[in-house]
């Protein structure tokens, strides 16, 4: 019989802590959490209280953490990374007990070296996303349902297992298309313990080390190739806070349906949102409102490139805080820590209501037009006039659409992050630091500005006096 408290723990750590289904790797069958409880109950009673007492190590240490330390020792799962096989992959139908499991071959291959790698690492159990979760008709919904619960489930793992079909070295496993994928970032994230396989199962790297984020030569790779911090990619902790950067992480990703450029940041953000599919990049705009709210970091007004096609404010997609829109003159994770703006800014009925410190261009001039990047687009440069003594910005160009050109005759940059004064009404663009701005246009016949596109993030510097100024209320 299980020492009380141990059981109701247990319950506890494998309903809100483990996935709802998992292979049980000696029978390569998928099992219910009903049947996961009974295969594991043994172990469960044979816990004992010199067993507790030898995992409590400090005294003001919890009776519950401590046997929750020992039941999460005991329930060892393996979570699978990868990208799905172009031929089909094993479904759960397949993995049910009494199926004849036929199945694509490329896929159980893959499945039956995973699983076999897990068991390696001592776990009786295993998850991929592939047949441990039911994608028929008949359970509509339960995909939606377990989304957000992925990086729990790849967090609490004993290890994620990471298949790169294309890769077989440390040389060339960063041009993986796994690197290349939205969804695989959470699970780079999210495990404490990760090994990463080529394409014919054999380590990438390192072959006696059993976490590859232990490693350092690994590490470090891993570090300069997806442009996240070395501590990050180790212990990665879930928030809003440092919003830019991590999308920074994102924008080189990509998903097959464009609402999972979305969907696949939640929990990185720890945000619960209604996962809708058919909304286009109206997801991404959903998932950067609550952003905006909870952050109050004004940098998520740091982009460049085409606007979405609902909110000006922000971009359609992750893409447009790529590191490809910076020139060298901003660093938004180097800045962050020193952002000030408008602490209160607010989405009201989908548009930005924000203060900023307006500098009129009075003199500005355009360059010839020239393809955008993205087609249906120009871009023309902007020739920047007018400015306040030993003030300069940075080279962009002003993006339109072909089919809806405009060449506003008035422009002004609006400061985002300009520094506080003792006026709440001022701001500051402050001598020797380099501030980021959004463009604004405006024409004789209209009375308020509106938001420009640009190629990169504006940026504005003095190397003169610093500029005291009003702020201005923007709707946009």
């Amino acid at each position: 019989m299980a020492i009380k408290g141990v059981f109701q723990i247990f319950q506890e750590y494998l309903r809100e802590n483990t996935p709802h289904r998992l292979i049980a790797i000696s029978k390569m069958e998928v099992v219910e959490q009903q049947q996961v409880e009974e295969l594991y109950m043994p172990s469960i009673k044979a816990v004992t209280e010199r067993d507790i007492e030898q995992h409590t190590f400090h005294p003001n240490q919890r009776r519950d953490e401590v046997i929750r330390n020992i039941v999460k020792g005991i329930v060892k799962y393996a979570v699978l990374s990868h990208r799905w096989c172009r031929d089909g992959e094993v479904t759960l139908q397949e993995m049910t007990p009494g199926s004849t499991k036929i199945g694509k071959s490329s896929g159980r291959h893959k499945l039956a070296n995973f699983c076999q790698k897990a068991a390696g690492y001592g776990c009786g159990f295993a998850w991929a996303d592939t047949c441990c979760i039911d994608r028929s008709n008949s359970s509509p919904g339960e995909l939606d349902r377990a989304m957000p619960q992925m990086f729990r489930w790849y967090r609490n793992a004993h290890v994620c297992i990471v298949h790169l079909a294309e890769s077989s070295t440390l040389d060339d496993f960063l041009r993986d298309s796994w690197f290349l994928q939205s969804w695989t970032l959470q699970e780079l994230l999210a495990p404490i313990r990760i090994k990463f396989y080529g394409r014919t199962w054999n380590p990438i790297h390192n072959i006696r080390a059993d976490n590859d984020k232990a490693d350092q030569r690994l590490l470090a790779a891993l570090s300069t190739g997806t442009e996240i911090p070395v501590q990050d990619i180790q212990r990665y902790w879930a928030g809003t806070e440092r919003v830019r950067e991590k999308l920074m992480w994102a924008s080189h990703r990509t998903s097959r349906q464009v609402e999972d450029g979305a969907y696949s940041l939640l929990a990185l953000f720890d945000v619960h949102m209604h996962v809708e599919y058919g909304i286009g990049d109206e997801a991404f705009g959903r998932l950067m409102v609550v952003l905006l709210s909870r952050s109050q970091e004004c940098d998520i007004l740091a982009w460049a490139g085409i606007a979405s096609t609902k909110y000006v404010f922000l971009p359609p997609s992750a893409q447009g805080y790529s590191a490809q829109y910076l020139d060298g003159s901003y660093n938004p994770s180097h800045d962050h820590y020193r952002l000030q703006g408008d602490q209160d800014m607010m989405v009201i009925d989908g548009q930005l209501k924000v203060k900023l410190l307006m500098l009129e261009l009075h003199e500005a001039t355009f360059g010839d037009e020239i393809p955008f990047l993205q087609d249906g687009y120009h871009e023309c440069a902007l020739l920047p006039e007018g400015l306040p003594s030993n003030t300069t910005i940075n080279h962009v160009s002003i993006v339109s659409s072909n089919n809806m050109p405009w060449r506003p005759t008035k422009l002004a940059l609006g400061v985002v992050d300009y520094g506080w004064t003792s006026d709440d009404e001022e701001g500051l663009v402050e001598k020797g630091r380099t501030h980021f701005c959004l463009l604004f246009g405006a024409d004789d016949t209209q009375t308020s500005w509106q938001k420009l596109m640009t190629d990169k993030v504006v940026t504005i510097s003095t190397e003169g006096s610093s500029i005291r100024q009003r702020l201005e209320t923007v709707l946009m």
